[in-house]
Protein backbone atom coordinates (compact mmCIF):
# COMPACT_ATOMS: atom_id res chain seq x y z
CA UNK A 1 0.00 0.00 0.00
CA UNK A 2 1.44 3.36 -0.68
CA UNK A 3 2.27 6.11 1.87
CA UNK A 4 -0.29 8.43 0.66
CA UNK A 5 -3.10 5.41 0.66
CA UNK A 6 -2.11 4.56 4.49
CA UNK A 7 -1.77 8.42 5.12
CA UNK A 8 -5.42 9.06 4.22
CA UNK A 9 -6.39 5.69 5.64
CA UNK A 10 -5.08 6.63 9.23
CA UNK A 11 -6.47 10.42 8.72
CA UNK A 12 -9.64 9.01 8.45
CA UNK A 13 -9.94 7.51 11.73
CA UNK A 14 -8.16 10.36 13.90
CA UNK A 15 -11.91 12.24 14.83
CA UNK A 16 -12.58 8.60 16.84
CA UNK A 17 -9.04 9.61 18.84
CA UNK A 18 -7.80 5.21 18.18
CA UNK A 19 -5.51 6.31 15.29
CA UNK A 20 -2.16 6.77 14.94
CA UNK A 21 -1.81 10.14 14.41
CA UNK A 22 -0.17 11.25 11.36
CA UNK A 23 2.62 13.97 11.67
CA UNK A 24 3.25 16.63 8.74
CA UNK A 25 7.14 14.97 8.80
CA UNK A 26 8.82 15.41 4.81
CA UNK A 27 8.45 12.08 2.84
CA UNK A 28 10.54 9.34 3.79
CA UNK A 29 14.18 8.70 2.18
CA UNK A 30 14.27 5.25 0.42
CA UNK A 31 15.17 2.66 2.68
CA UNK A 32 18.44 1.00 1.15
CA UNK A 33 20.05 -2.23 1.42
CA UNK A 34 23.50 -2.90 2.49
CA UNK A 35 26.03 -1.65 0.33
CA UNK A 36 29.96 -2.39 -0.09
CA UNK A 37 30.56 1.20 1.77
CA UNK A 38 29.53 -0.60 4.76
CA UNK A 39 31.21 -1.71 7.72
CA UNK A 40 30.41 -5.22 7.64
CA UNK A 41 33.12 -7.78 6.27
CA UNK A 42 32.45 -8.42 2.87
CA UNK A 43 32.01 -12.35 1.73
CA UNK A 44 32.09 -13.63 5.17
CA UNK A 45 29.14 -13.66 7.65
CA UNK A 46 29.06 -11.13 10.72
CA UNK A 47 27.30 -11.25 13.88
CA UNK A 48 26.37 -7.99 15.24
CA UNK A 49 25.76 -8.22 19.21
CA UNK A 50 23.84 -4.90 20.21
CA UNK A 51 24.52 -3.61 23.46
CA UNK A 52 21.04 -2.45 24.16
CA UNK A 53 21.72 -2.93 27.86
CA UNK A 54 19.49 -5.17 29.66
CA UNK A 55 17.99 -6.46 26.40
CA UNK A 56 18.93 -8.07 23.30
CA UNK A 57 19.69 -7.39 19.48
CA UNK A 58 21.75 -9.17 17.39
CA UNK A 59 22.41 -8.40 13.35
CA UNK A 60 23.35 -10.85 11.33
CA UNK A 61 24.95 -9.91 7.89
CA UNK A 62 25.55 -12.28 5.33
CA UNK A 63 28.38 -12.56 3.07
CA UNK A 64 26.48 -10.04 -0.04
CA UNK A 65 24.69 -8.43 2.12
CA UNK A 66 21.50 -9.89 3.04
CA UNK A 67 20.48 -9.22 6.54
CA UNK A 68 18.70 -10.33 9.23
CA UNK A 69 18.02 -8.05 12.41
CA UNK A 70 17.21 -10.69 15.57
CA UNK A 71 15.25 -8.68 18.38
CA UNK A 72 15.81 -4.84 19.31
CA UNK A 73 14.41 -4.69 23.10
CA UNK A 74 14.42 -1.86 25.37
CA UNK A 75 14.74 -1.21 29.15
CA UNK A 76 11.94 0.63 29.38
CA UNK A 77 8.36 0.99 27.61
CA UNK A 78 7.64 5.12 27.97
CA UNK A 79 10.89 5.53 25.74
CA UNK A 80 10.48 7.91 22.90
CA UNK A 81 12.18 9.71 19.71
CA UNK A 82 15.79 9.50 20.01
CA UNK A 83 16.23 8.56 23.67
CA UNK A 84 15.32 4.73 22.49
CA UNK A 85 17.55 2.25 22.23
CA UNK A 86 15.80 1.54 18.72
CA UNK A 87 17.22 5.11 17.46
CA UNK A 88 20.22 3.97 18.86
CA UNK A 89 20.50 0.29 17.42
CA UNK A 90 19.23 2.45 13.66
CA UNK A 91 22.46 4.75 13.72
CA UNK A 92 24.41 1.20 14.14
CA UNK A 93 22.80 -0.50 11.36
CA UNK A 94 23.28 2.58 8.95
CA UNK A 95 26.86 2.88 9.66
CA UNK A 96 27.47 -1.25 9.25
CA UNK A 97 25.75 -1.04 6.16
CA UNK A 98 26.71 2.45 4.72
CA UNK A 99 23.39 3.66 3.95
CA UNK A 100 24.69 7.27 5.15
CA UNK A 101 21.51 8.87 6.26
CA UNK A 102 19.05 6.55 4.50
CA UNK A 103 17.16 4.00 6.59
CA UNK A 104 17.91 0.18 6.05
CA UNK A 105 15.90 -2.55 3.87
CA UNK A 106 16.54 -5.52 6.16
CA UNK A 107 15.54 -8.57 4.34
CA UNK A 108 14.92 -10.18 7.50
CA UNK A 109 13.58 -9.31 10.74
CA UNK A 110 13.04 -12.08 13.47
CA UNK A 111 11.52 -11.96 17.24
CA UNK A 112 12.52 -14.14 19.11
CA UNK A 113 9.88 -14.24 21.94
CA UNK A 114 7.12 -11.17 23.03
CA UNK A 115 9.22 -9.81 25.88
CA UNK A 116 9.80 -5.91 26.44
CA UNK A 117 13.69 -6.79 26.37
CA UNK A 118 13.32 -8.47 23.17
CA UNK A 119 10.82 -6.28 21.13
CA UNK A 120 10.37 -2.90 22.73
CA UNK A 121 6.78 -1.76 22.99
CA UNK A 122 4.16 -1.07 20.41
CA UNK A 123 2.26 2.17 19.51
CA UNK A 124 -1.89 1.03 19.50
CA UNK A 125 -4.58 3.42 18.44
CA UNK A 126 -5.77 3.08 22.18
CA UNK A 127 -2.68 5.68 22.24
CA UNK A 128 -3.82 8.70 20.13
CA UNK A 129 -1.68 11.35 19.24
CA UNK A 130 0.38 9.65 22.53
CA UNK A 131 4.61 9.57 21.13
CA UNK A 132 4.68 6.01 22.71
CA UNK A 133 6.30 3.49 19.99
CA UNK A 134 9.89 2.06 20.81
CA UNK A 135 11.95 -1.55 19.70
CA UNK A 136 10.76 -2.95 16.61
CA UNK A 137 7.54 -1.04 16.55
CA UNK A 138 9.65 2.27 15.92
CA UNK A 139 12.62 1.25 13.90
CA UNK A 140 9.69 -0.49 10.97
CA UNK A 141 7.38 2.64 11.44
CA UNK A 142 6.98 5.29 8.29
CA UNK A 143 9.12 7.97 9.08
CA UNK A 144 5.52 9.62 8.54
CA UNK A 145 4.49 8.73 11.98
CA UNK A 146 6.11 10.38 15.15
CA UNK A 147 9.23 8.67 15.85
CA UNK A 148 9.08 6.14 12.99
CA UNK A 149 12.41 5.57 11.29
CA UNK A 150 11.44 4.11 8.22
CA UNK A 151 13.07 1.08 7.93
CA UNK A 152 11.48 -1.45 5.77
CA UNK A 153 12.00 -5.43 5.82
CA UNK A 154 11.33 -8.28 3.30
CA UNK A 155 9.68 -11.23 5.75
CA UNK A 156 9.20 -10.49 9.46
CA UNK A 157 9.60 -13.26 11.46
CA UNK A 158 6.97 -14.06 14.38
CA UNK A 159 6.55 -17.27 17.01
CA UNK A 160 3.12 -18.12 16.87
CA UNK A 161 1.95 -16.40 20.07
CA UNK A 162 -1.65 -15.26 18.93
CA UNK A 163 -3.16 -13.33 16.29
CA UNK A 164 -6.09 -10.52 16.81
CA UNK A 165 -9.60 -11.19 16.33
CA UNK A 166 -11.82 -8.12 16.13
CA UNK A 167 -14.01 -8.79 19.57
CA UNK A 168 -16.58 -5.71 19.05
CA UNK A 169 -16.41 -5.54 15.33
CA UNK A 170 -15.21 -2.09 14.85
CA UNK A 171 -11.81 -2.81 12.68
CA UNK A 172 -9.40 -1.60 15.80
CA UNK A 173 -6.90 -4.13 17.34
CA UNK A 174 -7.76 -3.01 20.80
CA UNK A 175 -5.52 -4.29 23.98
CA UNK A 176 -7.11 -2.54 27.12
CA UNK A 177 -5.45 -1.94 30.38
CA UNK A 178 -3.40 -4.21 32.08
CA UNK A 179 -5.91 -5.24 34.90
CA UNK A 180 -8.58 -5.08 32.24
CA UNK A 181 -7.07 -6.18 29.06
CA UNK A 182 -9.30 -6.45 25.63
CA UNK A 183 -10.40 -9.83 24.41
CA UNK A 184 -9.36 -9.27 21.52
CA UNK A 185 -5.95 -11.53 21.11
CA UNK A 186 -6.65 -15.45 20.59
CA UNK A 187 -4.07 -16.99 22.11
CA UNK A 188 -2.15 -20.09 20.59
CA UNK A 189 1.20 -20.88 22.00
CA UNK A 190 1.21 -18.53 25.22
CA UNK A 191 1.41 -18.51 28.93
CA UNK A 192 1.94 -15.51 31.12
CA UNK A 193 1.08 -12.70 28.55
CA UNK A 194 1.04 -8.70 28.95
CA UNK A 195 0.38 -6.14 27.46
CA UNK A 196 3.73 -5.31 25.94
CA UNK A 197 2.61 -8.94 23.69
CA UNK A 198 -0.64 -7.76 22.73
CA UNK A 199 0.18 -4.11 21.77
CA UNK A 200 2.78 -6.46 19.42
CA UNK A 201 0.17 -8.90 17.97
CA UNK A 202 -2.10 -6.16 17.55
CA UNK A 203 0.74 -4.19 15.36
CA UNK A 204 2.00 -7.34 13.63
CA UNK A 205 -1.66 -8.68 13.20
CA UNK A 206 -4.30 -5.71 13.08
CA UNK A 207 -6.48 -4.32 10.54
CA UNK A 208 -4.99 -3.73 6.90
CA UNK A 209 -4.70 -0.09 6.12
CA UNK A 210 -3.50 0.96 9.51
CA UNK A 211 -0.65 4.07 8.85
CA UNK A 212 2.05 2.36 10.88
CA UNK A 213 1.33 -1.04 9.57
CA UNK A 214 2.46 -0.01 6.10
CA UNK A 215 5.97 -1.66 5.63
CA UNK A 216 4.89 -4.97 7.69
CA UNK A 217 1.28 -5.29 6.21
CA UNK A 218 1.61 -8.53 4.23
CA UNK A 219 5.49 -9.06 5.10
CA UNK A 220 4.65 -11.13 8.50
CA UNK A 221 5.43 -14.52 8.53
CA UNK A 222 4.36 -17.01 11.88
CA UNK A 223 6.18 -19.97 13.00
CA UNK A 224 3.64 -22.27 13.57
CA UNK A 225 3.81 -26.04 14.53
CA UNK A 226 1.71 -27.23 12.10
CA UNK A 227 3.90 -27.17 9.01
CA UNK A 228 7.21 -26.46 8.20
CA UNK A 229 9.05 -23.72 8.96
CA UNK A 230 9.93 -20.67 6.40
CA UNK A 231 13.70 -21.01 4.65
CA UNK A 232 16.34 -18.22 4.98
CA UNK A 233 18.24 -17.27 2.69
CA UNK A 234 21.72 -14.90 3.82
CA UNK A 235 23.48 -16.02 0.51
CA UNK A 236 25.25 -18.31 -0.73
CA UNK A 237 26.62 -21.24 1.33
CA UNK A 238 25.16 -19.25 4.78
CA UNK A 239 22.97 -22.30 6.37
CA UNK A 240 19.98 -20.75 8.88
CA UNK A 241 17.48 -23.08 10.29
CA UNK A 242 14.42 -22.64 12.33
CA UNK A 243 14.95 -25.34 15.15
CA UNK A 244 12.53 -24.79 17.59
CA UNK A 245 10.22 -21.97 18.16
CA UNK A 246 6.26 -22.22 20.77
CA UNK A 247 7.70 -24.90 22.88
CA UNK A 248 7.24 -27.22 20.38
CA UNK A 249 7.51 -31.18 21.85
CA UNK A 250 8.63 -30.07 25.20
CA UNK A 251 6.50 -31.23 28.16
CA UNK A 252 5.96 -30.04 31.43
CA UNK A 253 7.23 -30.81 35.06
CA UNK A 254 4.24 -33.26 34.73
CA UNK A 255 5.47 -34.92 31.85
CA UNK A 256 2.18 -35.11 30.05
CA UNK A 257 1.10 -31.81 29.14
CA UNK A 258 2.54 -29.85 26.43
CA UNK A 259 4.28 -26.35 26.64
CA UNK A 260 3.23 -25.80 23.55
CA UNK A 261 -0.94 -24.48 23.63
CA UNK A 262 -2.68 -21.73 25.25
CA UNK A 263 -2.12 -21.77 28.57
CA UNK A 264 -3.19 -18.21 29.57
CA UNK A 265 -5.79 -19.61 31.58
CA UNK A 266 -3.57 -22.35 34.04
CA UNK A 267 -3.18 -21.25 37.40
CA UNK A 268 0.78 -21.91 37.34
CA UNK A 269 1.14 -20.80 33.34
CA UNK A 270 4.86 -21.47 32.04
CA UNK A 271 7.17 -18.72 31.28
CA UNK A 272 6.79 -16.94 27.66
CA UNK A 273 10.39 -17.17 27.80
CA UNK A 274 9.54 -20.83 27.42
CA UNK A 275 8.12 -20.07 23.55
CA UNK A 276 11.28 -18.70 22.12
CA UNK A 277 12.77 -19.15 19.01
CA UNK A 278 15.94 -20.66 18.20
CA UNK A 279 17.98 -20.76 15.56
CA UNK A 280 21.37 -22.25 13.75
CA UNK A 281 23.63 -20.62 11.47
CA UNK A 282 26.17 -22.09 9.80
CA UNK A 283 29.23 -21.20 7.23
CA UNK A 284 32.00 -23.48 6.05
CA UNK A 285 32.56 -25.26 9.42
CA UNK A 286 31.63 -22.43 11.63
CA UNK A 287 28.49 -23.15 13.52
CA UNK A 288 26.51 -21.03 15.66
CA UNK A 289 23.73 -21.62 18.26
CA UNK A 290 21.11 -18.30 19.45
CA UNK A 291 17.34 -19.57 21.37
CA UNK A 292 16.38 -16.40 23.13
CA UNK A 293 15.67 -17.11 26.97
CA UNK A 294 14.82 -20.67 26.70
CA UNK A 295 15.00 -22.05 29.89
CA UNK A 296 16.94 -25.03 31.21
CA UNK A 297 15.19 -26.20 34.21
CA UNK A 298 11.84 -26.93 36.20
CA UNK A 299 11.19 -25.09 38.48
CA UNK A 300 8.24 -22.34 39.42
CA UNK A 301 8.93 -18.65 40.15
CA UNK A 302 7.74 -16.63 43.42
CA UNK A 303 6.11 -14.71 40.37
CA UNK A 304 3.23 -17.20 39.78
CA UNK A 305 4.96 -19.21 36.39
CA UNK A 306 6.95 -22.38 35.60
CA UNK A 307 10.13 -22.80 33.69
CA UNK A 308 10.43 -25.30 31.68
CA UNK A 309 13.37 -27.39 30.54
CA UNK A 310 13.63 -26.50 26.42
CA UNK A 311 17.70 -26.59 26.66
CA UNK A 312 17.04 -30.73 26.98
CA UNK A 313 15.07 -30.71 24.32
CA UNK A 314 17.41 -28.17 21.63
CA UNK A 315 20.53 -30.18 22.37
CA UNK A 316 19.29 -32.73 19.49
CA UNK A 317 17.40 -29.92 17.86
CA UNK A 318 20.42 -27.70 16.99
CA UNK A 319 21.82 -31.19 15.68
CA UNK A 320 25.41 -31.66 16.87
CA UNK A 321 27.91 -30.96 19.12
CA UNK A 322 31.40 -28.77 19.20
CA UNK A 323 29.78 -25.96 17.86
CA UNK A 324 32.03 -22.82 17.46
CA UNK A 325 29.50 -19.93 19.08
CA UNK A 326 26.89 -20.16 21.49
CA UNK A 327 24.51 -16.91 22.65
CA UNK A 328 23.58 -17.50 25.97
CA UNK A 329 20.35 -18.36 26.92
CA UNK A 330 17.69 -15.74 28.82
CA UNK A 331 21.05 -13.36 29.52
CA UNK A 332 23.10 -15.54 31.36
CA UNK A 333 19.91 -16.63 33.86
CA UNK A 334 21.07 -19.50 36.42
CA UNK A 335 17.63 -21.06 35.24
CA UNK A 336 19.34 -21.42 31.16
CA UNK A 337 22.71 -22.52 30.25
CA UNK A 338 22.37 -25.71 32.44
CA UNK A 339 25.26 -27.84 32.23
CA UNK A 340 23.93 -30.47 30.40
CA UNK A 341 22.98 -28.13 27.55
CA UNK A 342 26.74 -26.21 27.68
CA UNK A 343 28.36 -29.04 28.07
CA UNK A 344 26.64 -30.46 25.23
CA UNK A 345 26.53 -27.58 22.84
CA UNK A 346 30.62 -27.52 23.75
CA UNK A 347 31.07 -23.63 22.13
CA UNK A 348 34.53 -22.52 22.24
CA UNK A 349 33.09 -18.81 22.57
CA UNK A 350 29.84 -17.92 24.12
CA UNK A 351 28.14 -14.13 24.68
CA UNK A 352 25.94 -12.99 26.91
CA UNK A 353 23.94 -9.76 26.60
CA UNK A 354 23.41 -8.01 29.52
CA UNK A 355 23.59 -4.67 31.52
CA UNK A 356 22.55 -3.09 34.69
CA UNK A 357 19.84 -5.31 36.29
CA UNK A 358 18.33 -6.68 39.59
CA UNK A 359 17.61 -10.13 38.30
CA UNK A 360 21.10 -11.89 39.02
CA UNK A 361 22.07 -11.98 35.12
CA UNK A 362 24.52 -13.16 34.68
CA UNK A 363 24.76 -16.25 37.37
CA UNK A 364 27.80 -17.24 39.00
CA UNK A 365 26.48 -20.76 37.62
CA UNK A 366 26.08 -19.88 34.08
CA UNK A 367 29.68 -18.06 33.73
CA UNK A 368 31.21 -20.78 35.61
CA UNK A 369 29.90 -23.97 33.19
CA UNK A 370 31.09 -21.77 30.24
CA UNK A 371 34.59 -21.09 31.61
CA UNK A 372 34.69 -25.20 32.94
CA UNK A 373 34.91 -25.89 29.59
CA UNK A 374 37.34 -23.67 28.14
CA UNK A 375 34.98 -21.13 26.42
CA UNK A 376 35.76 -17.48 26.04
CA UNK A 377 32.67 -15.63 27.45
CA UNK A 378 32.14 -12.32 26.12
CA UNK A 379 29.33 -9.66 27.37
CA UNK A 380 28.04 -6.64 26.34
CA UNK A 381 28.48 -5.21 29.69
CA UNK A 382 30.95 -5.72 33.03
CA UNK A 383 29.61 -5.64 35.30
CA UNK A 384 25.66 -6.52 34.84
CA UNK A 385 24.34 -6.92 37.83
CA UNK A 386 26.90 -8.00 41.23
CA UNK A 387 25.21 -10.52 42.91
CA UNK A 388 23.59 -13.38 41.72
CA UNK A 389 20.30 -14.83 43.39
CA UNK A 390 22.35 -17.26 45.31
CA UNK A 391 23.55 -13.67 47.58
CA UNK A 392 27.00 -14.31 46.24
CA UNK A 393 29.11 -11.48 44.38
CA UNK A 394 29.17 -12.26 40.37
CA UNK A 395 32.82 -12.89 39.48
CA UNK A 396 33.39 -11.68 35.84
CA UNK A 397 37.18 -13.20 35.84
CA UNK A 398 38.30 -14.41 32.82
CA UNK A 399 35.13 -12.25 30.34
CA UNK A 400 35.89 -10.31 27.45
CA UNK A 401 34.71 -6.93 26.73
CA UNK A 402 33.81 -4.24 29.44
CA UNK A 403 30.96 -1.95 27.54
CA UNK A 404 29.38 -2.01 23.89
CA UNK A 405 29.11 -3.87 20.69
CA UNK A 406 30.74 -7.27 19.87
CA UNK A 407 31.66 -8.40 16.20
CA UNK A 408 32.14 -11.69 15.08
CA UNK A 409 32.68 -12.39 11.84
CA UNK A 410 34.44 -15.00 9.92
CA UNK A 411 37.14 -15.76 7.96
CA UNK A 412 38.27 -17.72 4.81
CA UNK A 413 34.55 -18.68 4.22
CA UNK A 414 34.23 -20.13 7.02
CA UNK A 415 37.26 -21.95 7.79
CA UNK A 416 38.06 -19.50 10.99
CA UNK A 417 36.31 -16.51 12.83
CA UNK A 418 37.17 -13.73 14.93
CA UNK A 419 35.75 -11.32 17.45
CA UNK A 420 36.51 -7.70 17.72
CA UNK A 421 35.36 -6.48 21.12
CA UNK A 422 36.96 -3.46 23.40
CA UNK A 423 39.95 -4.48 23.89
CA UNK A 424 40.94 -5.93 20.68
CA UNK A 425 40.42 -9.06 18.54
CA UNK A 426 40.47 -12.74 19.41
CA UNK A 427 40.80 -15.14 16.49
CA UNK A 428 39.68 -18.88 16.41
CA UNK A 429 39.73 -21.81 14.45
CA UNK A 430 36.05 -23.00 13.14
CA UNK A 431 34.70 -26.36 13.69
CA UNK A 432 37.51 -27.42 16.65
CA UNK A 433 36.71 -29.25 19.17
CA UNK A 434 34.36 -26.50 21.09
CA UNK A 435 35.58 -25.28 24.49
CA UNK A 436 37.39 -28.59 25.56
CA UNK A 437 34.93 -31.40 25.27
CA UNK A 438 35.24 -32.14 29.33
CA UNK A 439 32.75 -33.63 31.74
CA UNK A 440 30.64 -31.57 33.84
CA UNK A 441 33.25 -29.99 36.80
CA UNK A 442 30.15 -29.44 39.11
CA UNK A 443 30.17 -33.26 40.01
CA UNK A 444 33.81 -33.51 41.37
CA UNK A 445 33.68 -34.53 44.82
CA UNK A 446 36.26 -33.49 48.32
CA UNK A 447 37.35 -37.71 48.17
CA UNK A 448 39.84 -36.60 51.68
CA UNK A 449 42.27 -34.31 53.26
CA UNK A 450 45.09 -34.08 55.30
CA UNK A 451 44.19 -30.70 58.03
CA UNK A 452 46.68 -31.53 60.75
CA UNK A 453 50.23 -32.84 59.64
CA UNK A 454 52.72 -32.47 61.92
CA UNK A 455 54.93 -32.50 58.85
CA UNK A 456 54.84 -31.33 55.83
CA UNK A 457 52.09 -30.21 53.64
CA UNK A 458 48.50 -30.05 54.17
CA UNK A 459 46.34 -31.58 51.12
CA UNK A 460 42.53 -32.25 49.72
CA UNK A 461 41.66 -35.46 47.06
CA UNK A 462 39.07 -34.42 44.63
CA UNK A 463 37.95 -37.52 42.88
CA UNK A 464 35.96 -38.13 39.41
CA UNK A 465 33.25 -40.37 39.68
CA UNK A 466 31.85 -39.18 36.30
CA UNK A 467 32.50 -41.15 33.30
CA UNK A 468 34.79 -38.79 31.23
CA UNK A 469 37.50 -36.52 31.99
CA UNK A 470 37.00 -33.30 33.94
CA UNK A 471 38.70 -29.86 33.62
CA UNK A 472 38.67 -28.14 37.03
CA UNK A 473 40.98 -25.27 36.16
CA UNK A 474 39.66 -22.46 37.59
CA UNK A 475 37.80 -23.66 40.56
CA UNK A 476 38.69 -23.47 44.09
CA UNK A 477 39.48 -25.27 47.37
CA UNK A 478 38.77 -23.08 50.35
CA UNK A 479 38.48 -22.98 54.67
CA UNK A 480 36.83 -20.30 54.79
CA UNK A 481 35.92 -20.88 59.21
CA UNK A 482 37.78 -19.69 61.73
CA UNK A 483 40.26 -17.74 60.79
CA UNK A 484 41.16 -20.48 57.92
CA UNK A 485 42.78 -19.85 54.53
CA UNK A 486 41.48 -18.01 51.62
CA UNK A 487 40.64 -19.72 48.50
CA UNK A 488 43.00 -21.61 46.30
CA UNK A 489 42.61 -21.54 42.57
CA UNK A 490 43.12 -24.71 40.94
CA UNK A 491 45.81 -24.07 38.05
CA UNK A 492 45.04 -23.70 34.69
CA UNK A 493 45.29 -26.91 32.67
CA UNK A 494 44.10 -29.36 35.51
CA UNK A 495 42.10 -32.43 34.23
CA UNK A 496 40.94 -35.13 36.88
CA UNK A 497 40.57 -38.45 34.32
CA UNK A 498 37.33 -40.44 34.52
CA UNK A 499 37.23 -41.92 37.86
CA UNK A 500 40.47 -40.32 38.97
CA UNK A 501 41.83 -38.54 41.71
CA UNK A 502 44.40 -35.42 41.95
CA UNK A 503 45.62 -33.79 44.91
CA UNK A 504 46.11 -30.15 46.03
CA UNK A 505 48.99 -29.41 48.59
CA UNK A 506 49.52 -26.21 50.32
CA UNK A 507 51.57 -25.12 53.61
CA UNK A 508 50.22 -26.20 56.53
CA UNK A 509 47.70 -23.39 58.48
CA UNK A 510 45.34 -23.31 54.99
CA UNK A 511 43.22 -26.19 57.26
CA UNK A 512 42.61 -24.20 59.86
CA UNK A 513 41.72 -27.14 62.46
CA UNK A 514 41.03 -25.44 66.04
CA UNK A 515 37.23 -25.77 66.20
CA UNK A 516 34.62 -26.61 63.75
CA UNK A 517 36.01 -26.08 59.97
CA UNK A 518 35.53 -26.89 56.44
CA UNK A 519 37.16 -28.28 53.17
CA UNK A 520 35.25 -27.05 50.83
CA UNK A 521 35.47 -27.02 46.86
CA UNK A 522 33.81 -24.13 44.81
CA UNK A 523 32.75 -22.77 41.48
CA UNK A 524 35.45 -20.27 40.42
CA UNK A 525 32.73 -17.83 41.49
CA UNK A 526 32.42 -19.10 45.22
CA UNK A 527 29.52 -21.34 44.88
CA UNK A 528 29.77 -24.16 47.32
CA UNK A 529 29.52 -27.58 45.29
CA UNK A 530 31.35 -29.99 47.78
CA UNK A 531 32.17 -30.01 51.61
CA UNK A 532 33.23 -31.95 54.34
CA UNK A 533 32.86 -30.11 57.89
CA UNK A 534 35.27 -31.14 60.68
CA UNK A 535 36.24 -30.90 64.32
CA UNK A 536 39.21 -32.88 65.26
CA UNK A 537 41.42 -32.26 68.28
CA UNK A 538 45.12 -32.15 68.85
CA UNK A 539 45.36 -36.10 69.31
CA UNK A 540 44.26 -36.62 65.76
CA UNK A 541 46.89 -35.04 63.56
CA UNK A 542 48.54 -36.98 60.85
CA UNK A 543 45.21 -38.38 60.27
CA UNK A 544 43.14 -38.33 56.93
CA UNK A 545 39.40 -37.31 56.80
CA UNK A 546 38.36 -39.24 54.34
CA UNK A 547 35.16 -40.94 52.57
CA UNK A 548 34.38 -45.10 52.54
CA UNK A 549 35.38 -46.03 49.16
CA UNK A 550 36.00 -42.86 46.45
CA UNK A 551 32.70 -40.91 46.44
CA UNK A 552 30.84 -43.13 49.03
CA UNK A 553 29.70 -41.38 52.81
CA UNK A 554 32.49 -39.66 54.90
CA UNK A 555 34.01 -42.04 57.78
CA UNK A 556 33.16 -40.27 61.19
CA UNK A 557 36.79 -41.27 62.29
CA UNK A 558 39.93 -40.00 61.00
CA UNK A 559 42.26 -42.31 59.96
CA UNK A 560 45.88 -43.34 59.60
CA UNK A 561 45.34 -46.23 56.75
CA UNK A 562 44.44 -43.60 54.20
CA UNK A 563 47.17 -42.59 51.11
CA UNK A 564 46.82 -39.29 49.23
CA UNK A 565 46.02 -39.79 45.61
CA UNK A 566 45.06 -43.94 46.00
CA UNK A 567 41.53 -45.77 46.50
CA UNK A 568 40.17 -45.06 49.84
CA UNK A 569 39.16 -48.13 51.87
CA UNK A 570 35.58 -49.76 51.12
CA UNK A 571 35.10 -49.51 55.18
CA UNK A 572 35.41 -47.36 57.87
CA UNK A 573 39.08 -48.42 59.60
Amino acid sequence: MSLLRAAAVAASVVASSLAVVISAAPAQAAATSCSTSGTWRQGEVNVYWLDVEQGDSQFIVGPTGKTMLLDLGETSWNTSGTNTKAYAVAQRLKAICGTGSNPVALDYVMVSHHHLDHIGYAHVPEDGASSIGNGLYQLLTPTSIPNGLGFTVGSLIDRDGGTWVDDNSNNQCEVGTATSPAPEVDWHNAGTTSQTGRRFICWLYGPAGQADRAHIQGKVTTLTNAGGWPSIDLGTGVGVTVVNANGKDTLQADGVTPVSGDHTGDSVPPSENDYSTAVKFTYGAWKYATAGDSDGEYSTSGNGYTYNDIEAGLVSKFGSQNYDTLRANHHGSGHSSSNAYVNAMDPETAFISCGSNSYGHPANRAVDAYQAIGSDVFLANNPCDTTDTTGNPIDYTGTLNSNGDVHLYTTNAGANYAVEYDSGTKSYTAGGSGGGGQGDPTLIKVNEFMPAPSTGNEWIELYNPTAVAVDVSGYKVDDLVNGGGAPKTIPAGTVIPAGGRWVFEFASGFLNNTGTDWARYTSPGGVELDAKSYNWPTSQSNKVIHRIGDGGAWCDTASLSVTKGTANPATCP
